[in-house]
């Protein structure tokens, strides 16, 4: 299944879309589903619910949240039943991501590193990244960051043996289908979600990207994927599951 794992909606400041247009929209783009990660709130939970009933395309709900070092997406088996992020992490900000870690995942769920190269995020995580303990995953494509943050992130991702997402980061219906990730299993539920992440199941996945023509030895990226059905696009795969092949291998680029 092909998800969209980082959208927003007018539930995050700087952004105008209705959750229904954004699942109407990843509907039209192909994809499986997608899930919406507002910042640092689970308030859109209901609008949410709805606009997957009405759609007819699988929505789900996480968080992105806002630490001392970058910005984490969380997702947890039952979003309904987690309090809000202020009640969890406490009222001062930004948060302490190590405890922001620690504590998403006493609750069960599962956290991925969010464009960590990206320079215009105020503190961000860079190569704190490799310190951290409690990370399902690393996001290594968003659609919204240029330049060499992608590629930084699925590096270290790689190190660090952890499996790659991909999503749009979308503020804009435009945005939304460029990229994706690819769920080995089939999802249904948030708690499919977490249970996939944690176990490595996942995929970072470019869309509608024909692949270039290699100017070296191929090193193995997971695959390329080309088109699904009658989707007509080219999908490239980045990143690796826990125990499998893929990723990037050598030295790891550094600022």
């Amino acid at each position: 299944m092909l998800i969209d794992l980082h959208v927003h909606s007018h539930h995050t400041r700087g952004c105008a879309l209705a959750p229904r247009e954004v699942v109407r929209r990843a509907r039209e783009a192909g994809l499986d589903g997608v899930a919406f990660t507002d910042h640092d709130t689970l308030e859109g939970l209901e609008e949410i619910r709805a606009a997957a009933r009405e759609e007819g395309l699988l929505a789900l709900c996480g968080v992105e949240v806002t630490t001392d070092r970058g910005h984490f997406l969380c997702f947890f088996p039952d979003p309904a039943a987690v309090p809000a992020p202020v009640q969890l992490f406490g009222a001062a900000r930004p948060w302490p991501v190590r405890e922001v870690l620690a504590r998403v995942r006493q609750l069960g769920g599962a956290v991925v590193a969010a464009h960590p190269y990206d320079k215009t995020v105020e503190r961000p995580c860079g190569d704190v990244v490799f310190t951290l303990d409690g990370l399902s995953a690393i996001e290594g494509l968003n659609v919204r960051r240029k330049g060499p943050a992608n590629d930084l992130a699925i590096e270290a991702a790689d190190h660090m043996s952890l499996p790659c997402t991909g999503g749009s980061g979308a503020h804009e219906l435009a945005e939304i289908g460029k990229a994706a990730t690819l769920f080995r299993d089939p999802v249904a539920s948030e708690a499919d979600v977490v249970r996939q992440l944690r176990a490595g199941t996942v995929y970072c996945v470019a869309v509608g990207v024909t692949p270039s023509e290699p100017d070296r030895a191929p090193r193995d990226r997971g695959g390329e994927r080309g088109d699904r059905g009658d989707r007509g696009a080219h999908r490239g795969g980045h990143g690796r599951g826990r125990g499998q092949g893929g990723g990037h291998g050598g030295e790891r680029r550094r600022r």
